[in-house]
């Protein structure tokens, strides 16, 4: 169900044309709240690839030793690397795998990532580590045109996220929309953390001009759309850092052993900072568009049950004492064992209907996108922590929002659950040095 292609009703979604929520509305009743039947046999689509562009070959590993700016696509290497490329080598059950610094939904990868910067507008290659030549004409003005609120002044970088509509759908059916929305918002957040870690003063847009953003990068509309973009002038590549670069989902599963309550607030209160994006949310309950949730199962010093983050004191408010993280996912399933043994799990909270008014259909997409950059938050704050943290959106959405007991209107987005990883781990090997720069 790509854009143009009507659901039942006639409404498409991902939209084509604004429908004033209507579409959105429609979409998440039938499929964005649903579980979905999963075909495991089914593959996810190749990454893109631009026959005939000229390849630019970056260095690996990516670090230099200078303090390089964007300006030329060497020194642009190490933050594509750690935003989107392959950083290590993980063995598995079903055998070897190429780890990302970011999780995506099934391991998918519907997301795209496009550069404009002086030197052109470029496609990265994650498995290749390699720069497509798109156009060497500097792009960022006309870029920046597109956005609804453009930055003050002309950014060094743009980056552009995008995602292929048929990506995941063949494995998660339509349900696979929102859970590209989701994996943009991911990368989203993992730039921002990147550019904001090399001093630079990053901002999320999320408001754009659809079409004439497409065509300047060339894309079809029918199978590829962006998603988000990224503004920045970056001081200098970031260091791989330990959370940048131990972020991982806990594949091994958690130790059912508790983990102590000032970790947990430390972890929530890095992840409700501010998020650089091109508009506030609108008001709701709470006034925030995002909340945050935790279902405590083993947290020393405070009480397993549902608990809501005060967003004006950063304080766990209990608001159901009998909930369970095991409780949110269907019974017997995977999320119900690996909530058991996590220590906790956290949740996104959203309000669609509070920005379907001024936002349109366009506020579904933008919500899921806040959600996913709050999401990898937690993951890496969870890393600096020495925890585990895995996203899951396989939780029953309906029972999940009666035992939050969240305010009307408002329902769960994306789930975290948090632990100690069991045993060392998965097997890895990591392809990029720990130690920065080289």
């Amino acid at each position: 169900m790509g854009p143009g292609i009507p659901d039942p009703d006639g409404y498409p979604y991902p939209y084509l044309a604004d429908t004033g929520g209507v579409a959105a509305r429609r979409y998440h009743a039938r499929y964005g709240s649903v579980l979905p039947a999963i075909d495991l046999a089914a593959g996810n689509t190749p990454p893109k690839r631009h026959p005939g562009a000229p390849v630019i070959s970056l260095p690996f590993p990516p670090f230099l030793p200078s303090a390089p700016s964007a300006a030329d696509p060497e020194h642009l290497g190490g933050l594509l690397a750690l935003l989107h490329g392959v950083t290590r080598v993980d063995w598995t059950g079903s055998g070897v795998g190429a780890g990302r610094p970011v999780p995506s939904g099934g391991g998918a990868y519907p997301g795209e990532v496009y550069t404009a910067t002086t030197f052109g507008l470029c496609h990265y290659l994650p498995t290749d580590h390699a720069l497509e030549v798109l156009s060497e004409a500097d792009l960022r003005a006309e870029l920046s045109g597109c956005l609804g609120r453009p930055p003050e002044r002309q950014p060094e970088l743009i980056l552009l996220v995008t995602t292929r509509h048929d990506a995941n759908l063949a494995r998660y059916g339509p349900f696979g929309h929102r859970l590209q929305a989701l994996d943009a918002g991911v990368l989203a957040g993992q730039a921002l953390t990147l550019l904001a870690s090399a001093g630079a003063r990053p901002t999320a847009h999320t408001l754009f001009a659809d079409q004439p953003l497409g065509r300047l990068l060339g894309l079809d509309r029918e199978s590829e759309s962006v998603q988000v973009v990224v503004s920045s002038a970056p001081a200098v590549v970031p260091a791989p850092t330990g959370p940048l670069l131990g972020r991982h989902s806990p594949r091994s599963g958690f130790e059912p052993v508790p983990v102590p309550a000032a970790q947990l607030v430390d972890l929530l209160d890095q992840a409700a900072a501010p998020v650089p994006l091109d508009h506030p949310g609108p008001a709701g309950p709470h006034e925030a568009a995002a909340q945050l949730y935790c279902v405590a199962g083993r947290v020393a010093g405070l009480e397993p049950g549902c608990h809501w983050r005060d967003p004006g004191t950063g304080e766990l408010v209990p608001v159901a004492a009998q909930a369970a993280p095991r409780q949110l996912f269907p019974p017997g399933g995977p999320g119900e064992l690996a909530g058991f043994e996590a220590a906790c799990a956290v949740l996104i909270v959203g309000d669609y209907e509070s920005g379907y008014r001024e936002h349109g259909d366009r506020w579904y997409r933008m919500l899921n996108l806040r959600a996913g950059i709050l999401g990898q938050r937690v993951g890496l704050a969870a890393a600096r922590a020495g925890l585990g943290a895995g996203l899951r959106c396989d939780f029953v959405t309906p029972r999940t929002d009666r035992l939050l007991g969240a305010a009307a209107g408002r329902t769960a987005l994306l789930c975290a659950l948090i632990g100690a990883e069991r045993g060392s781990g998965t097997p890895s090997h990591p392809l990029v040095p720990a130690g920065g720069p080289q």
